[in-house]
């Protein structure tokens, strides 16, 4: 071969080779643990960026974390995108003391806002309800031997929510910790120990069909125990405001819950380039409608109302900001 060949072929090797590494550009999405429902719409949004050619990213998914996590680790450059609620990306971003201890995220930004909404629930075994004449979690609490509660490990926003919901009734997650009435554990777990009678409570934050709760209530007879005006008060001034579960969203439920809710934030970071969540974004409101036959909880996602700044919550990504305005979703 002379030098010439061999020069092209050099030439055409590294093309290619630069050409294979474009395409395999891989961006990691921070999700929760297997059963959550971030974990299931991380799924759904991988399949839709791999498929999508044009873009040439490939996705790979962090299965933990969770809402109050993910911020950290895209601020971190862990992963490049995560979900988050709307309350969480406030508290990051402000560094919130009681759960950032004053660390703020400056680099999280919006990919879309208002996903889905997500209610906090507490969730009792009937059983226990029955036998012991508690309506309220104020009593549970008050008892002389306390109820079991289960909650989802550290890195999700449930036991921040709970730590919260249990200081409006003059206790918190730390005392009752101490009490040995804690018990932290994957939601499949959990379903099991609220089965086999192990546990008496659950507390969670999650969207309408959400797999873990739709299980807990269709394989064990459970009660919605209602929230205080108190507690509603408090948690609301903590940025989860005060909505409403319509009835029969799970088995059991049979009355519209008010409970704190927060909605889902898909977030991304500053350095990130535009191009890459551009076009992830692209993909993502190109295929709504197969998101929505997949994630029964973002059938009421509107791209356009998660532009909005007061759904966005922080600032717009570069990337996204530029497809809202081609869309017409932002001046």
């Amino acid at each position: 071969m002379n030098k010439f060949r061999f020069g092209v072929f050099v030439a055409s090797i590294a093309c290619l080779t630069t050409g294979s590494m474009a395409s395999a550009e891989t961006i990691k999405i921070g999700t929760q643990e297997p059963g959550g429902s971030f974990y299931s719409a991380g799924v759904t949004f991988a399949k839709l960026i791999d498929d999508n050619k044009a873009a040439g990213l490939t996705t790979e998914i962090i299965p933990r974390g969770g809402a109050f996590g993910n911020p950290t680790a895209v601020e971190k450059g862990v992963a490049q995108f995560g979900f988050t609620t709307s309350n969480t990306a406030a508290w990051a971003r402000d560094g919130l003391e009681e759960v950032y201890k004053g660390v703020k995220a400056e680099k999280i930004r919006t990919v879309s806002g208002s996903m889905q909404a997500a209610y906090t629930m507490v969730i009792a075994r009937k059983a226990y309800v029955d036998s012991t004449g508690f309506k309220s979690l104020e009593q549970m609490l008050k008892a002389s031997t306390l109820p079991r509660i289960g909650l989802k490990p550290t890195g999700s926003q449930v036991p921040i929510i709970a730590d919260m919901v249990f200081k409006t009734m003059g206790s918190s997650l730390a005392e009752l910790r101490a009490k040995g009435a804690i018990t932290q554990a994957s939601a499949g777990q959990i379903t099991g120990m609220l089965t086999d009678g192990r546990l008496d409570i659950y507390i969670e934050n999650a969207p309408a069909g959400q797999a873990t709760v739709t299980e807990m209530t269709l394989t064990n007879d459970m009660v919605f125990i209602p929230f205080s005006d108190k507690t509603l008060a408090d948690l609301a001034k903590g940025g989860l405001p005060t909505g409403v579960m319509s009835k029969n969203t799970f088995k059991g439920q049979n009355e519209d819950y008010r409970n704190p809710v927060s909605s889902t934030v898909f977030i991304t970071s500053k350095d990130v380039p535009e191009k890459v969540v551009y076009d992830v974004l692209k993909t993502l409101v190109d295929n709504k409608a197969y998101i929505a036959e997949q994630q029964a909880a973002f059938k009421l996602w509107d791209p356009a109302a998660g532009c909005q700044p007061q759904n966005a919550v922080l600032a717009l990504h570069p990337g996204a900001e530029k497809l809202c305005k081609e869309r017409g979703w932002l001046k």
